[in-house]
């Protein structure tokens, strides 16, 4: 019998009590054994989800958006306990980068009916503290847009409220000094956006054609280079085109894979993990191979893409 632990932060606006209780509905039906939690603040997730784990949980399920999933993420690194996620975010990152869909009923057939999947994590030390993410970090343009985009937007407006951000902070596209050292080799380059990725969809509307794998044991270093609104709309897209790894046809942007990423930046930038904000460069990442067990969709995105090619 499957044991899960279904845990929830009530946030006003959103019915997290109703989607963990058809939640529970749908796996009691398929006979698993199923707690269910709801808290009120960030920190009670992880730490409900650690005493889960502690009681031999076989599975841990975050009815939320990326801030609630990260927090379960941080706990179930590196141990053997499953994740599985219902969407009820703004962003819903890793959900909709595995397939995962909207909607209790069909996140919850996925947790019955989906594959376990094992994936990589990236880790990241930022002014002496530890971070976590699964699809992204981003460093530049983008954590300002997301520091500026408030609750009360994303809740009224959903993702066009990150949009009405960008717009607003689009004077804030410009090229910046950065110093970039990938697996000891160090490069220079002057940036508006550096993500390092282990998902493709990091929020560019569509993927790169240079796939990104997460499960490959690498990050992606997405570099793009553009001041003004208009030239970073078509740096964004040069980035997204670029078929070969290294400098872009145009030199606009700059991809490449390493195990262990350091950036420095001339004027400190911020930096967002999966949508949240987390503090200013600079940083060091790496890779943690196959660290997160995720139920997903038997076919997900990054799966079908992959057989496409």
């Amino acid at each position: 019998m499957t044991r899960a632990f279904v845990i929830a932060r009530r946030r006003k606006g959103r019915r997290m009590g109703q989607a963990v209780h058809e939640t529970k509905v749908r796996l009691d039906a398929a006979g698993w054994k199923v707690e269910t939690c709801l808290v009120d603040r960030k920190s009670d997730l992880r730490r409900r989800a650690k005493g889960a784990v502690k009681a031999g949980t076989d599975v841990v399920v975050a009815v939320g958006g990326d801030g609630a999933v990260l927090q379960v993420v941080q706990v179930l690194a590196g141990k053997k306990v499953a994740l599985g996620i219902i969407p009820m975010g703004t962003g819903n990152l890793l959900a909709s980068n595995l397939g995962i869909p909207r909607g209790t009923e069909q996140a919850a057939e996925i947790l019955v009916h989906g594959d376990h999947r094992q994936i990589d994590i990236g880790h990241l030390r930022v002014h002496g503290k530890r971070e976590l993410f699964t699809v992204a970090c981003g460093v530049g343009f983008d954590a300002e847009v997301m520091k500026q985009t408030s609750k009360r937007a994303k809740l009224r407006w959903g993702k066009l409220a990150y949009v009405a951000s960008a717009i607003g902070q689009r004077k804030r596209v410009r090229n910046v000094g950065h110093r970039i050292t990938l697996d000891g080799r160090r490069t220079s380059m002057r940036a508006t956006q550096v993500f390092l990725a282990n998902f493709g969809g990091v929020g560019l509307a569509v993927e790169p054609r240079l796939e990104v794998e997460p499960d490959d044991g690498y990050l992606d270093v997405i570099a793009i280079s553009a001041s003004g609104a208009l030239r970073g709309l078509r740096s964004g897209w040069e980035a997204l085109r670029q078929g070969e790894p290294g400098e872009s046809p145009n030199g606009h942007a700059y991809r490449a894979k390493a195990r262990e990423i350091r950036i420095e930046v001339k004027s400190t930038r911020l930096v967002e993990v999966d949508g949240s904000v987390i503090g200013t460069t600079p940083i060091t990442a790496s890779v943690r191979p196959a660290a997160l067990t995720v139920i997903a969709p038997a076919k997900s995105r990054t799966t079908s893409a992959s057989a496409e090619r």
